[in-house]
């Protein structure tokens, strides 16, 4: 039997119709993250929607993903280089960090949303199933005197210091 490590699933149906009630795509259209090339880092994102984004606007999109990690791993977020060089477009929060204990979490499963920002001066269009960003899986570390004594997550995005 093989042991999973790490890795990507859609969110259930259930949560699709929480997270989806006013985008026009069906559960079976979503896409799971996927490597272009056999020596990407990254896993490629995709839109599940067409979109314009005008200079200074931003827009956040639902992925229709979850992903799975070992104890001691994050999933990193990045924009897609070639949307920051020729777009100036940038992840508002810089950097997406997914910490393990995000995957299957009480309150939305885990479900990664992108929250994109148009910082350049070219409107930048999207269409559905594009990609509009990358996910890297990382290892991190802790420190000698690292004395964690607290809770575990229950809620999602932005819930562990509440």
């Amino acid at each position: 039997m093989n042991k999973r490590t790490r890795g990507f699933e859609l969110i259930s149906e259930n949560q699709f119709e929480k997270d989806f009630q006013d985008i026009d795509i069906n559960y079976s259209e979503l896409k799971l993250p996927k490597r272009a090339t056999a020596r990407a880092a990254g896993y490629d994102i995709y839109s599940t929607i067409d979109f314009k984004l005008e200079p200074g606007e931003d827009i956040k999109l639902p992925t229709g993903f979850k992903a799975y990690m070992l104890e001691d791993e994050s999933l990193e977020l990045y924009p897609r280089s070639s949307m920051g060089f020729k777009y100036y477009i940038r992840i508002a929060n810089t950097i997406g960090l997914g910490d393990s204990d995000y995957y299957n979490c009480e309150s939305n499963e885990g479900h990664y949303f992108i929250k994109l920002r148009n910082e350049g001066s070219k409107i930048w269009e999207v269409k559905k199933g594009d990609a509009i960003a990358q996910g890297v899986f990382r290892k991190y570390l802790l420190s000698d005197n690292d004395d964690f004594i607290g809770e575990e997550r229950v809620g999602g995005f932005g819930s562990t210091n509440k």
